[in-house]
């Protein structure tokens, strides 16, 4: 494994503060998983879409255009059909790719009116070997005009809203064409852009090109340089499961948090005091995701062959269903059932129908209308630093009547 792929910019938030994790990493094989090959297919349609919108001559080419989307669309219906769970559709992603599309050709024709030698390039291979040694990547979207450098990133993940301001990969990507640019046009100012449009989400940060090489070389290359040492040290946090690092299951340095614990058990009396009861608390996140994560790399260890003395892989609990739906009907209405029986009629969940109508439509006809609710969630334990008000029992209670 190369020194780039240990020290990618998606996983710099990691290495950053754990420079150990990239030491880890690199004894694990690469895997992809449905939701990272349903963003490859994104990206790509992402590409082409606003190619063909910034691009007059591709417009022109309708036979090569259609070919290009058939391409596309036929890679996306594979790929759901061969992960039905993820319940979704070329045609959903298409509407919210059109969305990230006339976001970034906003962008671009914005910039390009007020400077008309703008340029915009998508997919651009860019090196930052200068802040991490080897490292390369692919930008999604630069554009260049109006004394500006901007850098969109594409997520199209739904699981978690991601911020472009402080994020180090989006800012590594920046440094890379900083550096792939600054000699054939000028600029002084990036700005970092995630979208993430199924989330309906759009952060921006603005620094100056001189901030930014700072950033890099007084952050991003020391860590880098760190990182790279094999006796660099493994600094567990929150970037442990927010940056899906592979050893999060088997890290010794997470493990050894757990041993915190060990001197609430030896002590007088019996039972926990709450202030102690209230440093337990602390620590609960990390112990029980370091618990789920030590248990799927032991599921998977035996899978493979491995023994984990004094454990075995049993069969889980399983839930019946139906072995072909379309046969299932057949039977049944062919026993004198008639097919109006067979059914539950139900309507489409929220985020469905803000999909289905869209959001200004979803807003209103049902949000303005008082048809969408937000009932008090159930009582959630949380420290004080929390933002959230305190839960008020009485308040919950009216809002249930």
């Amino acid at each position: 494994m190369t020194t780039h792929a240990q020290l990618s910019p998606s996983s710099a938030e990691r290495w950053i503060h754990c420079p150990g994790s990239a030491r880890l990493a690199a004894q694990f094989p690469y895997e992809t998983s449905p939701a990272a090959d349903e963003g490859t297919i994104a990206h790509d349609l992402a590409q082409f879409l606003i190619d063909r919108a910034t691009d007059e001559r591709l417009a022109k080419d309708e036979k090569a255009q259609a070919a290009e989307l058939n391409r596309i669309r036929s890679n996306a219906d594979v790929f759901y059909r061969i992960n039905p769970d993820l319940g979704g559709s070329f045609d959903e992603m298409k509407r919210y790719i059109d969305n990230y599309v006339a976001f970034v050709t906003d962008e671009y024709n914005a910039i390009k009116t007020a400077d008309p030698a703008t340029i915009i390039v998508t997919e651009q291979r860019v090196t930052f070997d200068r802040y991490v040694p080897g490292g390369f990547g692919t930008s999604d979207v630069i554009i260049i005009g109006n004394d500006t450098a901007t850098v969109i990133d594409l997520k199209f993940g739904k699981g978690v809203k991601v911020s472009a301001v402080n994020n180090p990969q989006i800012r590594i990507y920046a440094l890379g064409a900083v550096d792939e640019y600054d000699l054939l046009y000028d600029f002084s100012t990036v700005r970092v852009i995630i979208c993430q449009p199924r989330l309906d989400s759009i952060t921006e940060e603005t620094m100056t090109v001189e901030a930014l090489r700072s950033w890099g070389e007084k952050t991003v290359l020391p860590a880098a340089l760190k990182a790279s040492d094999p006796d660099a040290p493994c600094v567990p946090g929150d970037w442990c499961d927010s940056h899906f690092c592979p050893a999060a299951g088997v890290c010794r340095a997470r493990a050894a948090q757990i041993k915190q614990i060990e001197p609430w058990t030896t002590r007088d009396p019996a039972m926990l005091e709450d202030d102690e009861i209230g440093q337990i608390l602390s620590l609960l996140p990390t112990i029980q995701s370091f618990a789920r994560k030590c248990e799927d790399f032991a599921i998977e260890a035996i899978q493979r062959g491995c023994q984990i003395p004094g454990w075995k892989i049993v069969e889980g609990r399983s839930v019946r269903k139906y072995a072909d739906e379309t046969k299932v009907i057949e039977a049944v209405e062919a026993a004198g059932f008639p097919e109006e029986l067979l059914f539950e009629r139900s309507l489409i969940g929220l985020t469905k129908m803000q999909s289905l109508l869209g959001k200004k439509t979803f807003t209103e006809v049902l949000d303005k209308q008082g048809l969408i609710i937000k009932p008090a969630g159930a009582p959630k334990i949380a420290p004080e630093s929390d933002p959230r008000p305190p839960f008020n029992q009485a308040a919950s209670d009216f809002a249930d009547d």
